[in-house]
């Protein structure tokens, strides 16, 4: 470490030219052989290294700092983000694991807990901010927030405070247009209420890792959402609501298919329901999974123009056939995990799609016989590109038996790469 120190005039001043500053803790406490260094002097190192970077005078645009060794005390962190917000930063990546031993003595001998600095919420040059909280169990306060031209708000942390801190900022960004919510919780109840309300949102991404099976209950205020991204092991609930099924563009599905879990809290009907006017779709494996176990009614997708589907099941490409028989305008189908489809041909009887791409073809007999069958029944078929998934020595034989499978249609060209 003491080549560190040595080092600090000379970084201090590159730093001092630069826009861009990413300043990560664990860069100090793993040494050159890889290992571990978790001593007193290397988080003090740490802490004199961002003291002298941020103590500049240049304009900073873009700071990340992440701080996961639990030591650094919240006074000290809201310190350096005052000084990057003096120095103009618009975007602001701010990731760290604290405990109440790391708090303000004074405050917590009054039982008062702070979770986040003070000066993140408060901010008139914010464009992008980036929170990622890992406290425990501890209570927070609420903030107060004015963050008059935030437009991007990406939060990380657990449960309760996670819930505590974003509900607070959606008050207060009035020009907030994308909204991502990574959430994880291992709290047991019977249901959780998830509220999210926006009038500008356009961007919504929820990655909600839960631990044990409940009932979710999402209420989605956001008319002005143009698309949205859910990834959890539970769905929400029948009780769920939403008001963005006219504006919504596209959609993106991510529902694991837990087996511990109840049927119910995965069924995806009511999510299905709040996509089913989108342009763009994309159900993930297990998506299509949960879609087949449910038993899932399939609804009429009138604007669907791209469809990306993914299934390692064989049971899963029932749901193709589906998708597609309720997709009219349905044009692109982008196909992942063909080689996991079943014997028998997928039937894709009833479609206008005009561009298919295969993800991942690994050349097995069964996959050439799909793809013939692809050829004969998609009568309005132009392109054809499939992505080769082998290794270099074989694909000019994979690429041959596709010229092979080209010859026999004369109006699609089948593309490899």
């Amino acid at each position: 470490m003491r080549g560190w120190r040595h080092l600090f005039p000379l970084m201090n001043h590159l730093f001092a030219y630069q826009h861009h500053l990413d300043l990560y803790d664990l860069d100090f406490v793993y040494r050159t052989d890889g290992k571990r260094e978790m001593t007193q002097s290397v988080h003090q190192s740490f802490r004199d290294f961002v003291e002298k970077t941020l103590s500049g005078s240049k304009p900073i645009k873009k700071l990340s700092l992440n701080c996961q060794d639990g030591r650094i005390c919240l006074n000290l962190i809201d310190q350096w983000v005052r000084k990057a917000l003096e120095r103009g930063v618009v975007d602001l990546d701010l990731r760290f694991r604290t405990s109440t031993e790391a708090m303000d003595p004074d405050l917590r001998g009054l039982g008062v807990f702070p979770i986040l600095p003070c000066s993140v919420f408060q901010s008139t040059t914010l464009v992008k901010l980036t929170l990622g909280i890992a406290v425990g169990d501890v209570l927070g306060l609420n903030p107060k927030v004015s963050l008059p031209v935030l437009k991007s708000l990406f939060l990380y942390g657990d449960s309760p405070i996670f819930y505590q801190v974003y509900t607070v900022m959606l008050r207060d960004c009035p020009v907030l247009e994308e909204l991502s919510l990574n959430y994880w919780d291992s709290r047991y109840r019977e249901k959780e209420e998830f509220p999210i309300s926006h009038q500008t949102l356009r961007r919504l991404t929820v990655i909600y890792k839960n631990i044990l099976g409940y009932t979710l209950i999402m209420r989605c205020n956001t008319p002005s959402l143009v698309y949205f991204d859910y990834s959890g092991g539970i769905a929400p609930s029948c009780d769920s609501t939403c008001n963005f099924l006219n504006s919504l563009l596209e959609a993106k599905l991510d529902i694991q298919h837990y087996r511990r879990y109840n049927i119910v809290h995965r069924d995806p009907s009511t999510v299905i329901k709040w996509i089913c006017n989108v342009k763009t779709l994309s159900l993930s494996s297990a998506t299509v999974e949960v879609m087949d176990a449910a038993c899932v009614r399939v609804p009429c997708f009138t604007n669907l123009v791209k469809l990306s589907f993914e299934s390692y099941k064989k049971e899963g490409w029932k749901v193709l056939s589906r998708l597609l028989n309720k997709s009219p305008k349905l044009e692109t189908l982008v196909l992942k995990g063909l080689h996991c489809a079943p014997d028998e041909e997928v039937d894709v009887d009833i479609n206008k799609v005009k561009v298919l791409e295969i993800c991942r073809f690994r050349g097995s007999c069964s996959e050439f016989r799909q793809l013939d069958c692809f050829l004969g029944q998609m009568q309005f078929l132009q392109v054809m590109k499939v992505e080769l998934d082998a290794v270099e020595k074989e694909k000019p034989r994979l690429i041959n038996h596709l010229r092979d499978l080209s010859a026999k249609s004369s109006s699609c060209e089948i593309i490899p790469c």
